[in-house]
């Protein structure tokens, strides 16, 4: 067939309204053919549907976890240092010595300080560290009290005690027929009156200190508070020192007395046989009085027995030899 049979015979074609509708619908067709296609290869596909029975491969890969982060190791602690226990006031109160003291080793007391004002401002020159017992009732007290530990001296307070004989021992003194409270009350006052001391002694007290209950709740207070009893042995059936040592107070007796004679003659000897016990037993203790004629002889006798090797020291230095041995 030739080319212009062919086309005529495509006008008649194209003439007749049913070819037109087909050939329509065809070129509709492809061209939604087309745009399908086009849509089908931009989509992705879609995912399976999963079998029963049968476990999809994982399609990611399992996080990796962090590396462990390294641990800075806090050093040990190290254990709390134990409290220091704190010194107990005797010793917080004792005069403190240039050097150890050598044996031999002697105190000397001086009771009944501060109602005799002449008597204790000539004591409080002496050229040695004396141990001043001072009345708690002595008008001024503190300030003579003072003045003494300034000047180098040791301190107690001489409590008054009730004797057995008629003496007045003063006002606030301990008495047997008190109750605890009174008893507590009247210890409590003396020891209010003046700071600075290391302890107490009494005054007189032959009746008090024999009464071992009475002197337990003495030396309790005294526990309590840290100090030191010198017991003056005014009578011989004294309990003070065993009711010190039971209930852990540090205790001493006194081992002379200068002045019980005021006689000149009487007190040299009194200081001999000082002398004696301190060699003897490397230590002494002795209780006098600021009488006149006592602290003549003691202004003599301090450097003479000092040439003579002894060592004259404060109360305190005693007992911490005691507690040493």
């Amino acid at each position: 067939m030739s080319f212009d049979k062919f086309l005529k015979r495509l006008k008649a074609l194209w003439a007749e309204p049913q070819v037109r509708r087909d050939l329509a619908l065809a070129a509709f067709s492809l061209a939604g053919g087309i745009v399908l296609a086009l849509w089908w290869t931009a989509a992705p596909p879609p995912a399976p549907h999963p079998v029963p029975g049968i476990r999809e491969p994982a399609t990611q890969q399992p996080a990796v976890p962090p590396a462990p982060q390294k641990q800075t190791e806090a050093p040990p602690l190290a254990p709390p240092a134990p409290e220091a226990t704190p010194e107990p006031t005797w010793k917080r109160n004792a005069v403190a010595l240039a050097a150890v003291p050598q044996a031999p080793m002697i105190a000397i007391v001086l009771d009944d300080m501060g109602v005799n004002r002449h008597g204790t401002e000539r004591a409080m020159a002496l050229p040695a560290p004396i141990t001043f017992a001072f009345l708690p009732y002595a008008h001024g007290v503190e300030t003579m009290a003072a003045t003494a530990r300034a000047q180098g001296h040791e301190l107690l307070v001489h409590v008054p005690m009730e004797p057995k004989g008629p003496a007045d021992p003063g006002p606030h003194a301990l008495r047997t027929g008190e109750t605890p409270a009174e008893i507590g009350a009247d210890l409590t006052w003396a020891l209010g009156r003046f700071p600075g001391y290391v302890g107490i002694n009494n005054h007189m007290g032959s009746k008090f200190t024999a009464d071992a209950s009475a002197m337990r709740l003495v030396m309790q207070e005294l526990q309590t508070r840290g100090l030191m009893f010198l017991d003056s042995r005014t009578g011989a059936d004294t309990q003070a020192a065993n009711m010190a040592r039971e209930v852990g107070v540090p205790v001493l007796s006194r081992d002379v007395f200068l002045d019980n004679d005021e006689d000149g003659a009487e007190v040299k000897a009194q200081f001999s046989r000082l002398e004696k016990l301190a060699r003897e037993h490397g230590a002494a203790v002795a209780i006098g009085h600021p009488h006149p004629e006592t602290l003549t002889i003691l202004e003599k006798w301090i450097p003479e027995a000092k040439a003579r090797g002894f060592t004259l020291v404060p109360l305190t230095a005693i007992v911490k030899r005691h507690q040493a041995t």
